[in-house]
């Protein structure tokens, strides 16, 4: 269903306006080393590593919660195994991943992380919406 990607993707725009200003928005590894790699003094290499670190380890929990509900699920006999879907193959779905990162990272870098404009009166960092 179309749902699960616009549910996701409200969900990240709603932590983005509500906690960018406190981390620079770094939800994501991709993002995190799209900012360092930028250059745009924004998060040096060494926060950029430990939010990396953090990140990866808040996926591994969160990756072990799931694990937990399924095993208590009545579902818990079924194979749950991460796949492309039924026409599609690794590959394909790779390349997606890649993809929609890419513009992930971009649109983080076009939005959370330009200077603000002198002609807005706000401490808002994401004047587009304002």
């Amino acid at each position: 269903s179309s749902a699960t990607a616009w549910s996701a993707a409200a969900a990240l725009m709603c932590m983005t306006y509500a906690l960018g200003g406190v981390s620079g928005a770094h939800f994501n590894p991709a993002v995190t080393a799209a900012i360092v790699a930028s250059g745009r003094g924004i998060c040096t290499a060494k926060a950029g590593a430990k939010y990396f670190m953090s990140q990866t380890m808040a996926a591994i929990c969160a990756a072990l919660v799931s694990a937990l509900f399924l095993v208590a699920s009545e579902n818990k006999e079924k194979p749950f195994g991460v796949q492309p879907g039924p026409g599609y193959s690794f590959v394909a779905a790779g390349f997606s991943e890649f993809f929609f990162t890419a513009v992930l990272a971009y649109v983080f870098l076009a939005v959370a992380t330009t200077k603000a404009p002198t002609s807005q009166v706000t401490r808002q960092k994401f004047y587009d919406a304002l």
